[in-house]
């Protein structure tokens, strides 16, 4: 069994098998044998919607158009942030779908490393949404749409170790790179722009959060509402604002896709990762080994 889950969420866009190596590769170097206690997979869950989005950019290809790699960029961004909004009541829904593939990973990871293992997540862009989402629902005690409808799914015991892993209430970290929550939830008023909890419900991790400051599409998310202020640890630039390239180039696209390779992010989440594995080894150390003859009493 391992002592960590480390599951990466890709960002908008077509998504590559190894979008997430830097980071893995970076942890592989710094924890040296210590990698062997680290789980690690990606988390897709709008997989199902690439198809289609495929369908309406090649269609649109018929006609004259300038800016093409950015066009397909920005469409696969707005639709598979609204392709989940739309369906959000429909049983089968692309809401749905997309938490169905949150709800697989983590059983799977369960089933690997022990439904006890501490988890650390890593979301990119849309991602970050997908999974407020799953977390909201899965926080709250009844919700009427998503896999959490009607207390969950079947064949998993209410408060059970598996329960509350799939809740996620063995979160320890969550990452999230470039989010774009902002873009969906600015036409409300600040008191109703909530943030998932971090701290209270069986719930303690937390929340760091990282943006270029040229990123379009990627925010801080503290000052976003009193709620975000309190649930985020902290908002990170990956880049100084002052920083040479940020002057010269101005508002980027390229910037949203640079937070895999980031050493800023490198260089929290490795010592992040570290915190988590040494409080596993003193926990080993501090429980007991039982004897044949103990476990017989």
């Amino acid at each position: 069994m391992a002592d960590i889950i480390i599951l990466a969420a890709p960002g908008m866009g077509a998504v590559d098998s190894d979008f997430a190596e830097p980071v893995f590769s970076a942890l592989r170097d710094g924890l040296g044998e210590d990698w062997s206690r680290v789980y690690c997979d990606t988390l897709v869950s709008q997989e199902h919607l690439q198809p289609n989005i495929e369908r309406v950019f090649e269609g649109m290809q018929k006609r004259d158009m300038e800016f093409l790699r950015a066009r397909k960029f920005m469409l696969y961004g707005m639709a598979e942030t609204s392709a989940q909004l739309t369906d959000i009541q429909q049983h089968g829904g692309n809401y749905e779908k997309s938490q169905e593939a949150i709800y697989r990973t983590l059983e799977q990871a369960a089933k690997s490393a022990g439904e006890n293992t501490p988890v650390v997540l890593i979301s990119h862009s849309v991602s970050c949404v997908s999974l407020s989402n799953y977390l909201w629902d899965a926080q709250r005690p009844s919700v009427n749409h998503g896999i959490w409808r009607d207390g969950g799914p079947r064949g998993v015991h209410k408060g059970s170790a598996k329960d509350l892993f799939l809740r996620l209430k063995t979160l320890s970290y969550w990452y999230t790179l470039g989010p774009t929550n902002p873009l969906w939830c600015a036409d409300l008023p600040r008191d109703q722009i909530q943030a998932v909890i971090t701290e209270t419900r069986g719930y303690r991790f937390q929340w760091k959060n990282f943006y270029h400051p040229d990123d379009l599409f990627g925010w801080p998310l503290k000052p976003l509402s009193p709620s975000y202020n309190q649930a985020v640890y902290r908002d990170y630039e990956t880049v100084p604002l002052t920083d040479w390239r940020s002057a010269n180039w101005g508002p980027q696209l390229g910037a949203h896709g640079e937070y895999w390779s980031s050493p800023r992010v490198h260089e929290k989440l490795l010592a992040d990762v570290r915190e988590v594995l040494e409080k596993q080894a003193r926990r080993r150390v501090r429980v007991p080994t039982r004897t044949r003859a103990a476990a017989t009493v």
